[in-house]
């Protein structure tokens, strides 16, 4: 036995702060002890079994099955192992992670991804708003990792993001990469309004459809074919959208001028 499988029994009527479903909290637990792990339920704090059938597994890591859009922090503050979810997730799926891996096969909801630093994080749906972002009161956004949505995003994706490579092959919402201060976006479908509002620096690539650049980016001078060679061949091996970016040219534009920002929005063609 090298991992747990967890079934959910039936949705919870209030939402769950998840965070304890944890690899490392499992490890060297007997299926009683995982059994008895407590969940805070509303204001309610419950035995897992209230809400899991636990069973073991060859894998290694965790596998969760059953739609867990009430449960909320799923994979947060990951540093390793892995965590595979058959269904979709509630808040602050891959907060704060570092390592590891987290897969979700269905949606996301709000801040997935918000200030992880490191491992790989990929969402089969769509995620809510301020995905890759900051927690509220917080500077940074995503400071390392890589981040993968099948799907669309919502608003204000990417929003201070400082490190790290955010690959969304469908559609964003408005004020995509908004204060952006480093890492690399990329986007297969259509941004909405506001890109790059406020960037400082950072990349943000348009395999899809290319935005109208806002006023307060201009067109970039220098060539930069090395540069992009390397990045679309690194975006490339996420398919999709982006297999054949290192065959096709690029626009630059440089900003937020208005902030100062030293950014670009590439626009391929």
């Amino acid at each position: 036995m090298s991992g747990w499988q967890l079934t959910l029994r039936q949705a919870p009527a209030l939402r769950v702060d998840a965070r304890a479903l944890s690899p490392a909290a499992f490890a060297g637990l007997a299926p009683a002890q995982i059994e008895r792990v407590t969940l805070t339920h509303g204001t309610q704090v419950l035995p897992l079994a209230e809400f899991f059938r636990v069973e073991e597994q060859a894998e290694d890591g965790l596998s969760i099955d059953g739609d867990l859009s009430r449960f909320d922090r799923i994979g947060w503050q990951l540093a390793g192992s892995r965590i595979e979810v058959r269904g979709a997730v509630g808040a602050y799926a891959g907060a704060c992670m570092n390592a590891g891996e987290l897969v979700v096969h269905g949606d996301a909801g709000l801040l997935a991804g918000c200030e992880m630093a490191g491992g790989t994080l990929t969402v089969d749906g769509n995620v809510g708003d301020h995905a890759a972002g900051n927690q509220p009161g917080s500077m940074d956004g995503m400071r390392g990792g890589t981040f993968v949505v099948r799907g669309n995003a919502g608003a204000r994706c990417g929003d201070r993001m400082r490190r790290g490579t955010l690959v969304v092959h469908g559609d964003a919402g408005d004020f995509l990469a908004s204060r952006m201060v480093a890492g690399t976006i990329a986007l297969g479908g259509t941004a909405g309004a506001h890109v790059g509002y406020g960037m400082r620096r950072g990349s943000v690539v348009f395999a899809g459809a290319v935005p109208a650049m806002p006023a307060t980016f201009v067109p970039a001078g220098a060539e930069a074919a090395v540069f992009w060679q390397l990045l679309a061949r690194d975006l490339a091996r996420h398919g999709g959208p982006f297999a054949g970016l290192p065959a096709r040219g690029i626009e630059r534009h440089l900003g937020d001028l208005s902030a100062a920002g030293k950014g670009e929005l590439i626009a391929v063609r």
